[in-house]
């Protein structure tokens, strides 16, 4: 039983020291003149670095590559990646991070100016629908003023007609009454003639009879 407990201090003890820990990515790559660990390092290389590699030996697991232009080494082959390091793409990512949302930022921006842009047309749409309303009206209006002008017009063209028609029949009436007036006057002279005429005959026959008579009476007796 003690060493039951003993050993369970032990074990609770040890999990109590340890603690947690990464293996890190900065790392150094050692460039050697050949291709095995007792060759010379002549440099190093970082975790991230891009280099060239010339060509790849399985057999020794070490690839040749390009330093520079005049300068070549080689290197452990299974701590060469086709890819970027972590850090470098936590990098390129972070940075495309930080320019999506810089674009995030421009597009809320230009959201928001499009979005006081829109409101300032739909009030100039609203105010241009105001407007072309009041014109439609005013022409509505001038349409009918119009159409009672024509009307007017049309109605002063026929009493302008009916005022030369009168004033052409008044003609007439005024020619026909002066032609009756000459003819009643002619008739009145005629008449005045005839009685004139009348008289004179009755004035000049009249005497006559009675002196007839007288003569006849004086014989009688």
């Amino acid at each position: 039983m003690k060493k039951l407990i003993f050993l369970i201090f032990l074990l609770t003890s040890g999990t109590s020291l340890a603690t947690t820990a990464y293996v890190t990515d900065d790392l150094e790559i050692m460039v050697r003149t050949g291709e095995s660990a007792r060759n010379k390092i002549i440099a190093t290389l970082k975790s991230g670095t891009k280099i060239n590699v010339i060509e790849a030996n399985p057999a020794t697991g070490y690839s040749k590559v390009a330093l520079s232009r005049n300068r070549e080494g080689y290197v452990l082959t299974r701590l060469l990646t086709k890819t970027p390091a972590a850090k470098d793409q936590l990098a390129a990512a972070r940075a495309r991070l930080k320019k999506l949302e810089t674009n995030h930022s421009s597009v809320t921006s230009e959201l928001a100016a499009l979005k006081s842009d829109k409101a300032a047309v739909d009030s100039t749409a609203a105010d241009f629908k105001t407007r072309a309303e009041q014109l439609q009206r005013e022409l509505d209006q001038l349409q009918k003023t119009a159409s009672n002008a024509l009307r007017i017009q049309e109605e002063r063209n026929q009493l302008q007609e009916r005022m030369v028609s009168v004033e052409r029949e008044l003609e007439t009436l005024k020619r026909e009454n002066d032609v009756l007036k000459n003819n009643s006057a002619q008739d009145w002279f005629i008449v005045g003639a005839g009685v004139l005429l009348l008289g004179l005959l009755l004035g000049f026959i009249l005497p006559k009879l009675s002196w007839q008579k007288k003569t006849s009476w004086n014989s009688s007796f």
